[in-house]
């Protein structure tokens, strides 16, 4: 089963880079919880959350990119990524680079919960492995 959660969450994240929506939403239960620890601890409800939080995470930025750089199987219901994220500020024109790290918590093979940390400590201790 960790394997196909993995499986899930990649193609959550391709389908996000290739703007399908659609796709990135087919494997997301309708009462999912997004929640961001920084910079306000924020939490969104349901698929229509997810893309508040997304529209916020962006609303600054100019041609966003994020990249799944590794994917980590921690458990049976939950993967940790680690996420690239590339941007140009829609302001300043200047280019920003950071690292986050996103828990994916899956039950019957659809993402129930969405957890964004700042670090990867953080997001470990949270799918409950040490660093």
């Amino acid at each position: 089963m960790s394997q196909e959660n993995v499986e899930i969450v990649r193609r959550g994240y391709e389908a996000y880079a290739r703007g399908d929506v659609a796709v990135m939403l087919a494997d997301v239960d309708q009462a999912m919880i997004t929640h961001r620890e920084e910079p306000d601890g924020a939490t969104f409800n349901g698929r229509d959350g997810l893309l508040q939080a997304i529209a916020e995470w962006v609303e600054d930025f100019d041609e966003f990119a994020a990249t799944a750089e590794e994917l980590i199987d921690a458990n049976d219901r939950q993967v940790v990524v680690h996420v690239h994220q590339t941007a140009t500020g829609s302001q300043s024109g200047a280019p920003i680079e950071g690292d986050f790290w996103f828990v994916h918590t899956l039950r019957d093979s659809k993402v129930t919960r969405l957890d964004m940390f700042a670090s990867r400590g953080r997001a470990l201790e949270a799918a409950g492995l040490a660093e």
